[in-house]
């Protein structure tokens, strides 16, 4: 295995000289500080280079697969269907897509939520709001299964999947930039679920992400701009969606769902969301982006065929959602 300086190198030489790593080499670049054979400044020095340039999908794909590695291989045994990253927090509008995920674990599709509070601690952070919808918290695959066995729908922090990456990620606020162990964040998908909904907060993200995960062997994901950078559609505008079907790459383009809305919210909490949920209060904005989200993974999962029977359906649902 070469030196660490060595991936430096390849990336950080003059124009004529630098190239990206290959998906082996960026895999046995972090396996060697995960190992403890490379220094923090060395990978941080590293990751910001590939940062100037954009991580290629290569380099994110070797990331993934070394981080993969040290997820306990329990949680793989929790039979999820929806793996449901949440790593950006919210800003301007609450976290519909926790009601799209209840609203889904109540048709009986298995939901896996996981993300990291501490990402972007000045926005609004997704698990914040669970115990106000009843989504339990689990931080062992022991504690996972006797959750989903009862609810159909589960929150996991980080820290209890993938502790390394907790540090890793805290790179951002030490540099002020992102890394593209962000972008790797979104994608380890801890539960093995068949299927997985990636949100992006820059556009053209969406391809690299599909890309990523074609070359570690994912059968099945999308990945959006979401609202905020959350894996939540926002019905206000078009959606653009990269993703893979059964192992092959598509690419496929959703109209405006909500034509002429604000995209500012006065009150961002789980509370409010609780309330919208049992029907105290309404809100139309919340109720296009619950059942456009819900559309997106409906159409993935081939539960319907087209965009308009997935919404038909979401609309459905959405509807129901107090039903016995």
């Amino acid at each position: 295995m070469p030196a660490f300086s060595e991936f430096i190198k390849h990336v950080g030489r003059g124009e004529k000289g630098r190239r990206p790593l290959t998906q082996q080499e960026a895999r046995e670049a972090l396996d060697m500080y995960l190992d403890g054979k490379a220094e923090l400044l060395q990978l941080a020095v590293l990751l910001m280079l590939q940062r100037v340039r954009c991580e290629t999908p290569e380099e994110a794909a070797g990331y993934i697969q070394a981080l993969r590695k040290r997820i306990d291989v329990e949680w793989q045994d929790l039979a999820v269907d929806l793996d449901w990253p949440c790593f950006a927090g919210k800003r301007r509008q609450p976290p519909w897509l926790l009601l799209a995920a209840k609203v889904l674990a109540k048709n009986g599709i298995r939901v896996m939520l996981h993300g990291h509070a501490a990402v972007d601690a000045i926005k609004f952070q997704i698990e914040s709001a669970c115990p106000d919808l009843g989504i339990k918290q689990a931080d062992s695959p022991e504690q996972a299964k006797a959750i989903l066995a009862h609810d159909d729908i589960c929150y996991i922090p980080l820290s209890a999947y993938c502790e390394p990456l907790v540090d890793l990620l805290a790179l951002r606020s030490q540099v002020g930039l992102r890394t593209p162990l962000n972008t790797v964040a979104r994608a380890l998908n801890p539960t093995d679920a068949l299927y997985s909904i990636h949100g992006i907060f820059h556009q053209g993200y969406e391809q690299l992400h599909a890309e990523a995960a074609a070359l570690v062997g994912d059968r099945n994901m999308i990945a959006f701009k979401g609202e905020g950078g959350e894996s939540e559609r926002s019905p206000r505008t078009a959606c653009r969606v990269a993703g893979i079907s059964d192992g092959h790459v598509f690419y496929e383009e959703w109209p405006t769902f909500l034509e002429g809305a604000s995209g500012k919210h006065g009150e961002i909490s789980g509370e409010y969301l609780r309330k919208v949920w049992e029907g105290e209060i309404e809100n139309n904005y919340g109720s296009h982006a619950v059942i456009s989200t819900m559309a997106l993974t409906l159409k993935m999962m081939k539960i319907c065929p087209d965009q308009q029977t997935a919404l038909e359906q979401a609309s459905l649902w959405w509807k129901n959602r107090l039903s016995s």
